[in-house]
């Protein structure tokens, strides 16, 4: 590890949770933001489904 990621792991060591929202509220952080939305995902087929499904990936 690099000398100025060890001062900064050196730093934040003794961090609380209380420490680091009082610093990330202090940079612009808000308490109420809403979460991201979730990507939408492809379902998983139900259980019993045929397995028909073929692939041409060639594993090396």
């Amino acid at each position: 590890m690099s000398e100025p990621l060890h001062r900064i792991a050196d730093a934040v060591a003794d961090v609380t949770e209380a420490d680091a929202v009082t610093v990330l509220s202090s940079l612009g952080l808000q308490k109420d933001r809403q979460p991201t939305k979730k990507a939408l995902r492809t379902p998983l087929p139900p259980p019993g489904a045929p397995l028909d499904v073929s692939s041409d990936v060639e594993w090396v």
